[in-house]
């Protein structure tokens, strides 16, 4: 038997598709991927409200993992691991910041201590191609996932021909017009921190273990 959800929260909109996912997004800016103590999340949206065991084993579980997976690969969404070290979905207004944090010299320099040396020769080559297209599970996952924990390189996921979905690795400068960076250069690093905080309702657990 499925898990329960508790109680939905009052105003919450059910989701049912790709649609209400992304508008769910621009309404509330950030919403994370499963339930943290920051903002709503998309699991629970779909459920109706936040399940008492695991969101998998739900009814709706398939369809929350559907909807996950839709919106990495939405071009309107950003896909990040923004709140407690899980994958936050984040809306344009905010991606000025999010770009700053990354590229910020004194977040990048402690992230990149203690990375493997497949991580480093991944990082090496997603800067030097600007975009890698990587099998979702292979050798380099450990490495991938090392990456993307450290908000070293931009993710995606996108769906080949074929229907397989891969990884998509790119460095932030690719990621990012001209206008995002211009943008970005006018906040202060402690700016960004701010807003996005601002935006996961306070972060009181934090943001990710590598967003500071």
């Amino acid at each position: 038997m499925g898990a329960a959800p508790a109680a939905p929260e009052r105003g919450t909109r059910m989701i049912k598709t790709l649609r209400d996912a992304e508008e769910l997004v621009r309404t509330r800016h950030v919403i994370t991927e499963v339930p943290t103590h920051g903002p709503t999340s998309l699991v629970e949206q779909v459920m109706g409200g936040r399940p008492t065991g695991s969101w998998r084993d739900h009814a709706k579980g398939r369809l929350a993992y559907r909807l996950g997976r839709m919106l990495r690969a939405s071009k309107d969404v950003l896909a990040v691991r923004l709140v407690e070290g899980k994958v936050a979905f984040v809306d344009p207004t905010l991606w000025p910041a999010v770009y700053r944090v990354a590229m910020e010299p004194a977040r990048r320099r402690p992230s990149l201590q203690g990375l493997s040396a497949e991580a480093r020769a991944l990082l090496s080559t997603v800067e030097r191609d600007r975009r890698v297209r990587l099998e979702k599970e292979g050798p380099w996952t450990k490495a991938r996932e090392a990456l993307e924990e450290r908000l070293l390189v931009h993710f995606s996921e996108a769906q080949e021909d074929d229907g397989r979905h891969v990884a998509v690795l790119r460095s932030w400068r690719d990621w990012a017009s001209v206008t995002l960076q211009a943008d970005a250069a006018r906040l202060s690093y402690e700016d960004a921190q701010a807003r996005l905080r601002a935006a996961c309702d306070g972060a009181p657990t934090g943001l990710g273990p590598w967003v500071f």
